[in-house]
């Protein structure tokens, strides 16, 4: 017999879980909406590459450019060093050096954005300049311990038996962590890599602390670019008429970016990785 308080605790999950599920699409509606004025009138506008709302320019491609060239570039380096992170503190530090590294990553993937952007100001921009380079460098900061945690937690999910099984094969300790564990976990490691790319669309504040905020297309490092979520932080408060329809369809354009990073993470988890043969 199911007591009375489990059954409103459930219906509260329950509801919970409804509501979340709900949030994402009506966020996306909302922001459709409030942005089809602009796409009634002039629609081809946004695929243009000058951003400069004083004089009616809605670009967005220079936007879209600075936001994918500072995620990608990002995780280009911090998955490598991530990876080979979290393989030294799985495969080969000892238990108390684990506990203390969880702890640590623990606290820079708590720490805000506002905290690597002031670090960024003082150590990358000096010698970088505000360009493309710096904001690389403080997405790569803020990105690579989360990172390092996810793959450690995909590590962790290898079953116990593997290193035993290929040293019984008679392979190295590091052949079986190149050519069994880290080919295991490959979907939940590239799974760690997506949620990771989520977290560098989605961020504004340290980037734009760093980036320069000029709309340019990312032709070069040394070139200052501007994304779409630090668009939205500096003009938003004061855009009116078009301008402010325009920045919705550039906060659509942000949802949809992380949306689909997201998506493709949870499908990666859900998959297996096989033993090869």
């Amino acid at each position: 017999m199911t007591r009375p308080g489990s059954r409103s605790g459930w219906s509260l999950v329950w509801a919970a879980g409804l509501l979340g599920g709900l949030l994402v699409p009506t966020v996306v509606l909302y922001l459709l909406w409030e942005g089809v004025a602009f796409l009634r009138g002039s629609p081809a506008a946004l695929l243009g590459t000058d951003w400069y709302p004083t004089q009616g320019d809605f670009g967005i491609l220079p936007l879209v450019g600075g936001t994918l060239a500072t995620s990608f570039l990002a995780l280009l380096v911090s998955v490598p060093v991530g990876l080979g992170a979290a393989v030294a503190l799985h495969f080969h530090a000892p238990a108390r050096m684990r506990d203390t590294a969880d702890a640590v990553l623990g606290v820079l993937g708590g720490t805000p954005s506002v905290v690597f952007g002031l670090f960024a100001t003082v150590w990358f921009v000096p010698h970088l300049g505000a360009s493309l380079a710096s904001a690389v460098l403080v997405l790569t900061c803020m990105v690579t311990p989360t990172f390092t945690l996810l793959a450690l937690a995909a590590l962790r999910q290898l079953p116990r038996d593997l290193m035993e099984a290929g040293t019984t094969l008679g392979l190295k300790r590091s052949q079986v962590i190149r050519r069994l564990a880290l080919v295991v976990a490959r979907p939940q490691l590239a799974a760690a890599a997506s949620f990771s790319l989520a977290r560098c669309l989605g961020e504004a504040l340290a980037v734009e602390m760093v980036c320069g905020n000029v709309a340019n297309m990312p032709t070069g490092l040394s070139v200052p670019v501007r994304t779409l979520t630090t668009t939205l932080v500096q003009e938003f408060d004061y855009a009116m008429g078009e301008h402010r329809t325009a920045l919705h369809l550039v906060a659509l354009t942000v949802v949809l970016f992380a949306a689909a990073a997201t998506t493709l993470a949870i499908r990666l988890s859900n998959r297996r990785g096989e033993v090869p043969a």
